[in-house]
């Protein structure tokens, strides 16, 4: 199950960062200021994980930068939300772990809660606090 929506997450990683640069670097480059990301990427989180489950692809991508938005269709969304829907079932809540910086972007790590489990999100936020991209662990 983790495998299958990490294939798809990484697919949506790599059209949206040029050369998948977050998916191959794994040391911090600095401590970020926790309390002033977590002010940008919790809603957007929260909207982000909402408009998934909902299948709304306007949803999903409203706090995202242009590269992101350009990479998900309808198709993507739609292949994506049944498959979380199925395996987890609806989403109910998060829950935030950590965060880090590498090659300019923030990452956010999250624990989010389905109506049948549970599943790591690491949220990648541009410089511009956008949702860059967005992985299933």
């Amino acid at each position: 199950m983790t495998k299958t929506i990490g294939l798809i997450s990484l697919m949506v990683i790599l059209l949206t960062l040029p050369g998948g640069v977050i998916a191959c670097k794994s040391s911090p480059s600095s401590t970020p200021d926790e309390s002033a990301i977590r002010a940008y990427a919790d809603p957007a989180t929260e909207t982000t994980l909402q408009g998934l489950s909902e299948n709304n692809l306007a949803k999903y991508t409203q706090y995202a930068n242009s590269e992101f938005k350009a990479a998900v269709t309808q198709e993507i969304l739609d292949k994506t939300a049944t498959q979380i829907n199925s395996q987890l079932g609806a989403y109910v809540s998060k829950e935030f772990l950590k965060t880090e910086e590498q090659d300019g972007y923030t990452i956010v790590h999250y624990k989010a809660k389905y109506s049948k489990g549970e599943m790591g999100i690491r949220m990648v936020f541009d410089k511009n606090h956008l949702v860059a991209g967005q992985w299933f662990e």
